[in-house]
Formats: structure tokens, C-alpha cells, sequence
């Protein structure tokens, strides 16, 4: 497409419906560990960390592809393997100011995964300067590799849907500054950004949409127990 037709305005425009697609539709996200350059050593020959240490971890919205879940053969076993492509709004990133890495860490649901290419892909319109999103590939971490007390204990605990590491609420987020299930959410959206005043205020009605659980019994659910969602209590 002609750079003619398509400017740094419908860039912005872009950017914008592809947040609320993911932010305010689909609402996937994970909870990304960066691992801190700063403070894991590595190994002075091996050039290899022999500890990582992690920066506070971060909520990121994002599309999760289906696991790819097999298995491999090896001289003493079967071995189960999993791998997960998960893909993230390249401006969302640049609002948070965060870069992903090879070799960080996310939980997605109860599992951990270990993140083995991070690229830049999608260009907007042939425009090689402008992409739509990070595509990040990863893998099922070993047991041992990433081992957060916390996250063992929560995983422990989640015998029942109550307890779950499932995502059971979403609200949207709408371009706004927080919302009471995220608190702050630093939600940015280029063209309310740049038009400011001369945009009309955002339109929610009664607020944002929200979907959580409502008590009632759903027997789709393993459980049994409080799986019912309240999209569909009208």
C-alpha cells in the first residue's frame, strides 16, 4: 500500500483497533518474568547465567496460539513435550516500555514457559518500520528451571475451579488509566492521545463490559462448582 494513502495516522488508527481487539474482545494475557541483566551473574567461561534473577513480573494482553503437545523418544523414556506461540501488540510493548527477551520466563494458565525466539513480524501495510506484533515461541520449562515458591504453592492449592490459575474474570480495559478487576492499567491509545480534547469522552454506558463468574452450576466444568459465567445472565 502506497505510503500516499497510508501515514503515521492510520498507523496510530491501526494500532488502536488491533489494543482493542486484544485488550477489550479477546482478553488473553500472561505473566511475563523478564530476567534482570543487571543483577544475574554469568559464568566468566561458560557465559552462561548459573542463577537467574527476575524483574518484577509483568500482565501482558496478548494472543495465545493452541500448545503444540507431543512426545519424543529418548534413549530412557518418552518424553512429553510442549511448545506455545503467543503473540503481542508490538505498540503495547513500546507503551510499556518493555522488550522481550530469549531465555525470560512466563506463566500462561498453570504452566511455565520458557521463551526461545522473541522477532518482530507483520510489517503494517509493507512499511518495514511499523509492525503489528511480536511473535514469541516457547516451551514447557523443566521442573527446576523456573520454581517460584508462590507459583508451586497457588498450583498446589488449585484442586478446585475456585482456586484455579484459570482466568476467570475479564473487564475491558478501554483506553482508560485502571479498572477495578487490573487496577492501573496503563492503557494508552494513540488517537484519543493525539486528538485529546477534540475526541468525544469514551462511551461506556454503565462502564466497562465484565464477565465473572456468577455461582451457578455449569456442568461443563470438571468441578462442577462455580464455573458459570454471568456473559450470558440476561
Amino acid at each position: 500500500m502506497a505510503r500516499l494513502f497510508i501515514t503515521p495516522r492510520e498507523i496510530q488508527l491501526i494500532n488502536d483497533w488491533t489494543k482493542e481487539f486484544i485488550k477489550d474482545i479477546v482478553g488473553q494475557f500472561i505473566i511475563y518474568y523478564p530476567i534482570s541483566i543487571l543483577k544475574t551473574r554469568v559464568h566468566p567461561v561458560y557465559d552462561e547465567a548459573v542463577q537467574k534473577i527476575f524483574d518484577n513480573p509483568i500482565k501482558i494482553d496478548c494472543l495465545v496460539d493452541q500448545p503444540d503437545r507431543g512426545q519424543s523418544a529418548t534413549n530412557f523414556s518418552v518424553e512429553g513435550t510442549t511448545q506455545l506461540g503467543v503473540f503481542v501488540q508490538s505498540r503495547d510493548l513500546l507503551d510499556k516500555g518493555f522488550d522481550a527477551e530469549i531465555g525470560d520466563f512466563f506463566t500462561y494458565g498453570n504452566e511455565v514457559f520458557e521463551v526461545l525466539t522473541a522477532t518482530e513480524v507483520g510489517d503494517i501495510f509493507g512499511q518495514a518500520e511499523y509492525n503489528v506484533y511480536w511473535k514469541l515461541t516457547s516451551k514447557l520449562a523443566r521442573s527446576g528451571r523456573f520454581d517460584l515458591p508462590d507459583f508451586k504453592m497457588m498450583l498446589e492449592d488449585a484442586k478446585t475451579f475456585q482456586d484455579a490459575q484459570v482466568q476467570k474474570t475479564f473487564e475491558q480495559q478501554r483506553g482508560m488509566d485502571e479498572n477495578e478487576t487490573d487496577g492501573n492499567l496503563g492503557d494508552v491509545r494513540q488517537v484519543r492521545e493525539r486528538l485529546k480534547d477534540d475526541m468525544e469522552t469514551i462511551a461506556l454506558d454503565s462502564g466497562p463490559a465484565k464477565v465473572v463468574p456468577d455461582g451457578e452450576a455449569d456442568v461443563s466444568d470438571a468441578t462442577g462448582e462455580d464455573s458459570a459465567s454471568s456473559f450470558y445472565n440476561e
